[in-house]
């Protein structure tokens, strides 16, 4: 996975530490959590930037963090679905 090229502080996030505990998960579970994040993130953008941005802007920003949530719903949905139809089958 790419860095984001600005400058994040330490004191905000350790980055690199997020992504390898990512890495230690399974698949399924690591895009859920890293989809879940980026929408959490983008909220709180869209929280920040509705001081001083317009509406357009800040909607947009709403959508793409509600778009990824029912994206990861959507990626667990089929985990747990698989993962029963795999238990199914050793029956």
């Amino acid at each position: 996975m790419t860095e984001p090229k600005a400058e994040i502080s330490p004191k905000v996030a350790d980055l690199q530490a997020s992504l390898s505990a990512l890495d230690e998960m399974p698949v399924h579970e690591r895009v859920q959590v890293a989809m879940l994040l980026a929408s959490c993130y983008l909220e709180y953008a869209a929280f920040e930037m509705a001081l001083d941005q317009g509406a357009e802007d800040v909607s947009e920003i709403i959508h793409m963090a509600a778009r990824l949530d029912m994206a990861s719903r959507r990626v667990s949905d089929r985990a747990a679905f698989a993962k029963a139809a795999q238990n199914l089958r050793k029956m």
